[in-house]
């Protein structure tokens, strides 16, 4: 008996809305740009396994020539490889250079 009153008591659902596109969403089209151009996420950018590019970083946690680790906020990044050095660092961009054999995000 109380499952039929509480089936009685329900409220109807509303109709469904549509779902808008998120204004990131709409100027990243109109300007020609990937919506996540926009977004709070690290990018990185490979060229072959010589060069990555890594926006959105934090700072260095760990610097040699086999082993560079960046933080990137809530996770870290790890390159390990052979000779590889920071050729440039910007604000919250860095360059990282050399043979690079694995990249590992770490949580």
């Amino acid at each position: 008996m109380l499952r039929r009153e509480k089936q009685r008591n329900r409220r109807p659902l509303p109709p469904e809305k549509e779902i808008k596109p998120k204004v990131t969403t709409k100027v990243a089209k109109v300007i020609g740009v990937p919506e996540d151009a926009f977004s709070a996420l690290p990018q990185i950018e490979l060229s072959g396994n010589r060069e990555a590019v890594v926006e959105g970083c934090q700072g260095i946690l760990e610097y040699d020539e086999n082993v560079i680790r960046l933080s990137l906020g809530r996770m870290m990044l790890r390159f390990c490889g052979r000779n590889l050095q920071l050729r440039c660092m910007a604000a919250e961009s860095v360059v990282v250079e050399g043979y690079i054999m694995s990249m590992e995000f770490l949580t």
